[in-house]
């Protein structure tokens, strides 16, 4: 149908419909990815592999169907090639983790092979107990079994390690702690910025004096930033802490012994626990005390990292540093799959923590 003009009169949807054409057109051109795929759904390329998978029983309705609206918006099609080349690779990563059996290692474990699972990608597990010579082993044994790449919590001197890594082209993400001279990427939490943060906001609320527990982790970048997180607030404000390392196997006795030694119940004092299982060995010795509820409604402050949820549910509930373990976990799976996808990254990704002023801390 023409107008005087001699030209064609579109109906009131043929414009549009000729822009989707066209737009599909443009976008099957550029292949679209899952990251993008992702980036336009508002979700992550973890989720996007899940419903591709057919893994969508914790998925909800709206986001399964946004993502079906860009995959046929789009046309989008599986990279043929990427997957030649997968069936190629072992689909084997190494996972060296300090602690199996602690909290943060527990959650975030559970978020890598999430992640991982939704690529098909099997992970290898092993803990180094935060140990140098445990983690060269760990990491020759993963290689004869075919690890493609690594996520690592290592200790400080890694980087001696990570060199010949780089030149058998097996890429490294660390997770949560790094070598001092460490360099590619690196996942984690603002542990320096919140515990800086959560000392020097309880000097505002009135505390006199600070004790910090610890675990005897020094070879650990994490706990070299918290303690120095705690130091440092102090020191900005001119106030005196204690710092008290315990040694693994710690009980609540070897605790109430330091407290009972150390802890001046005619002043105000916050005891801020940087270690997520010492908190729980803590908050034990502090029980002990006859008048302990008391205590941690006035005169003591009980303050620590905490994984896994435990501490809302103790009477009273006590305050917390909440560590987005499983986030970090899927994070890291993603980072290495990217790379060993060909894409290039390097620096930090840090989430961060939350912090919870329970009945503990006032």
């Amino acid at each position: 149908m023409q107008d005087g003009c001699g030209e064609k009169k579109r109906g009131p949807w043929t414009g549009s419909l000729l822009q989707r054409r066209r737009r599909r057109a443009e976008v099957t051109m550029k292949k679209l990815t899952i990251n993008e795929i992702a980036e336009r759904a508002g979700v992550s390329k973890t989720t996007v592999s899940f419903y591709l998978n057919g893994k969508t029983n914790k998925m909800s309705d709206e986001t399964k169907r946004r993502i079906q609206h860009i995959i046929d918006e789009t046309g989008y099609e599986p990279n043929a090639a990427a997957r030649a080349m997968k069936a190629k690779s072992s689909g084997m990563i190494g996972v060296i983790l300090g602690d199996l059996a602690d909290p943060y290692s527990c959650q975030a474990l559970k978020g890598l092979e999430d992640a991982a699972g939704s690529q098909n990608i099997q992970v290898m597990v092993a803990g180094s107990g935060m140990n140098f010579n445990s983690e060269k082993e760990i990491v020759e044994r993963m290689l004869k079994m075919g690890a493609e790449g690594f996520i690592i919590q290592s200790t400080y001197r890694f980087g001696m390690m990570a060199g010949s890594l780089e030149k058998k082209r097996r890429p490294i993400v660390y997770l949560d702690a790094k070598p001092y001279d460490y360099r590619g990427r690196c996942v984690k939490s603002n542990h320096y910025e919140c515990v800086y943060q959560v000392i020097t906001e309880c000097i505002g609320k009135g505390y006199e004096d600070f004790m910090m527990f610890s675990d005897d982790f020094s070879t650990s970048s994490t706990g070299f930033e918290s303690m120095q997180g705690y130091k440092d607030a102090l020191q900005d404000a001119v106030r005196d802490g204690g710092t008290f390392y315990m040694a693994e196997g710690r009980r609540s006795g070897d605790v109430y012994e330091v407290l009972s030694q150390n802890l001046n119940l005619e002043r105000r004092t916050l005891i801020y626990v940087a270690d997520p299982p010492l908190y729980q060995v803590v908050y034990q010795a502090l029980r002990r005390y006859p008048d302990y509820m008391e205590l941690l409604k006035g005169r003591v402050g009980l303050i620590g990292f905490d994984c896994d949820g435990w501490t809302r549910m103790t009477t009273p509930p006590l305050a917390a540093i909440i560590t987005p373990a499983y986030q970090e976990g899927v994070k890291a799976a993603e980072e290495l799959m990217d790379i060993l996808d060909g894409k290039k990254a390097e620096g930090d990704v840090v989430f961060k923590n939350i912090v919870k002023y329970r009945e503990s801390v006032n």
